[in-house]
């Protein structure tokens, strides 16, 4: 690293900079989980993203943090109760997008230097039958698509981790949390995470440091706002999931 790259990588504080995440691909810049959205922040200098995945009725991996389709879309009904042809026509409000495919997002980024990508399981109603297929899908998929050093699979719920993790002991998996407290670094360490996703709003620098030292790399979610990118250079945190990553980037509050 040359000596003005080192200086952009501090701020006056001495503190290192985050790594910046697009989180649903940069939704306050972007479309929010579409292809097009991620290309976008791409271009801009963004290499670290954040998507939201659900199981279709036929068994294909959408992109969707909801699960219905009113809110973002131009469709109307449950994801889960839809198959791919079903989802075929639907459309994006903000620019017209399709929902994509875990599998587009892979292509994707296959080749592209430094990027990778948080793929958060969406499975708080699924049964354990239900999860177990849609992981075994994931990894394969993983396995024969992208490198999985590019890959983090993340959640809220520890049993997806612990079945990514029996599939598949070196992917890398991360676990989701509002909460702040030792009983969540000892979930996290129990099901052999590398990673911990806190709420911003939760997070506490004391809580950041002992995340480190149980050897877990912290992001905070989600900034919106140069007050939240200041916050999260201040608690230490290794990567901040963003809605404005471009942003972050020129303004030097997070790095690439």
């Amino acid at each position: 690293m040359t000596a003005v790259a080192a200086c952009m990588a501090m701020t006056v504080a001495g503190q290192a900079l985050p790594q910046a995440v697009a989180h649903r691909g940069g939704s306050r810049e972007q479309d929010e989980n579409t292809l097009q959205g991620m290309k976008n922040s791409y271009e801009k200098g963004v290499r670290g993203f954040e998507t939201d995945v659900r199981l279709t009725k036929d068994r294909r991996i959408v992109v969707s943090h909801d699960d219905t389709l009113e809110r973002t879309t131009d469709g109307k009904g449950k994801v889960e109760t839809m198959t791919a042809a079903e989802l075929a026509p639907v459309r994006t409000k903000k620019s017209g997008q399709p929902l994509p495919y875990l599998e587009e997002l892979f292509d994707f980024l296959r080749d592209k230097e430094g990027a990778f990508i948080q793929v958060e399981i969406k499975c708080g109603k699924y049964t354990d039958e239900e999860l177990a297929e849609m992981c075994g899908i994931m990894t394969e998929m993983v396995k024969k698509q992208i490198d999985p050093a590019k890959v983090i699979f993340i959640c809220f719920e520890a049993r997806a981790l612990q079945k990514i993790k029996e599939l598949n002991p070196k992917q890398q998996t991360c676990l989701v949390s509002t909460e702040v407290n030792a009983g969540v670094l000892k979930t996290a360490q129990a099901v052999h995470a590398e990673y911990l996703s806190v709420q911003l709003n939760n997070l506490y620098r004391g809580f950041v440091k002992d995340a480190h030292k149980a050897g877990l790399k912290v992001t905070t979610w989600t900034v919106k706002n140069d007050e939240d990118a200041r916050l999260a250079i201040l608690l230490g945190t290794d990567y901040v999931a963003t809605d404005i990553p471009a942003a972050q980037l020129e303004q030097k509050s997070a790095r690439p």
